[in-house]
C-alpha cells in the first residue's frame, strides 16, 4: 500500500489541476484485494470434496478376523475432505469379494450365504459418534441396527472400526441367496470431524428384481 500511496501523491503534485480523492482510491484498492481473497477462498473450498472410489482398499486395510486383508480388496471407499473414511463390500461368506460394477455387487443364485463387510476410519484417531447400518430388500422389507452396540465383536485399531455380518442373519428383509433379488446396504456415521457421512451400495442376486410387465390393452 505504501508504493501505491507514494505514486498517487507524486501524480497529485505534478497535476495540480486534477482533483484526486486518495482515500477513495485506497478504499477501492482494499475492496479489490478483499474480493480477490474471497474468490481465492471459494476456489480453494470448491477444490476440496469427498471422493468415492470403487474396488479400492481402505487406508487401514481389512484387519478384522483372519484372512480378510486380501488383494484386490474390491471395496467401495469414501474418503472425506477431512481425511476420514467409510468403506464397505459384499461377498459370499468365506470367499473373496468380487469386483463391483458401477458400485453394484453381482452374485449368481446359490445356497451359499452372503456377507457384507463394513468399516469407518476416523482421521482424528478418536471417535465418540454414532453409526447405523440399514439393509433393504427392494421387493419389500428393511432393517436398521446400531453396529456399535455394546457386546458386538467389532475390531478396532488405528482409528478404524470394522466388522462383517451375513445378509442371511438380517431379520425382516426375507433375504434368500437362491432367489433372484436386489438389495441395498447403507452405513451412516455421525461424529467424523463433526460431520455426518454415509456410504451405500446395491447387491443383485441372479437376475435381480423382476420388473413387472407393462399392462396390455384389451
Amino acid at each position: 500500500m505504501g508504493i501505491v500511496e507514494n505514486r498517487v501523491s507524486t501524480a497529485h503534485r505534478i497535476h495540480r489541476g486534477t482533483t484526486m480523492n486518495l482515500n477513495s482510491l485506497v478504499g477501492a484498492t482494499r475492496v479489490l484485494s478483499m474480493s480477490a481473497a474471497a474468490a481465492a477462498l471459494v476456489i480453494a473450498g470448491s477444490a476440496s470434496a469427498d471422493t468415492l472410489v470403487q474396488n479400492s482398499t481402505p487406508a487401514d486395510t481389512w484387519f478384522y478376523g483372519t484372512g480378510n486383508g486380501y488383494a484386490p480388496a474390491n471395496t467401495l471407499v469414501l474418503t472425506t475432505d477431512a481425511g476420514d473414511q467409510l468403506y464397505a463390500r459384499a461377498h459370499q461368506t468365506f470367499v473373496a469379494a468380487p469386483a463391483s460394477v458401477g458400485g453394484i455387487y453381482y452374485f449368481a443364485t446359490s445356497a451359499a450365504p452372503v456377507s457384507f463387510d463394513w468399516g469407518f476410519d476416523s482421521a482424528s484417531r478418536s471417535f465418540t459418534g454414532t453409526a447405523q447400518i440399514t439393509l433393504t430388500n427392494y421387493a419389500g422389507g428393511s432393517f436398521s441396527y446400531d453396529p456399535l452396540f455394546i457386546g458386538n465383536d467389532n475390531t478396532v485399531g488405528s482409528g478404524s472400526t470394522q466388522n462383517s455380518f451375513r445378509w442371511n442373519w438380517v431379520p425382516g428383509i426375507a433375504f434368500n441367496p437362491a432367489v433372484d433379488g436386489k438389495y441395498n446396504f447403507r452405513l451412516d456415521v455421525a461424529g467424523l470431524s463433526g460431520l455426518s457421512k454415509s456410504i451405500t451400495f446395491d447387491m443383485i442376486i441372479g437376475k435381480g428384481l423382476a420388473v413387472p410387465e407393462p399392462s396390455t390393452w384389451a
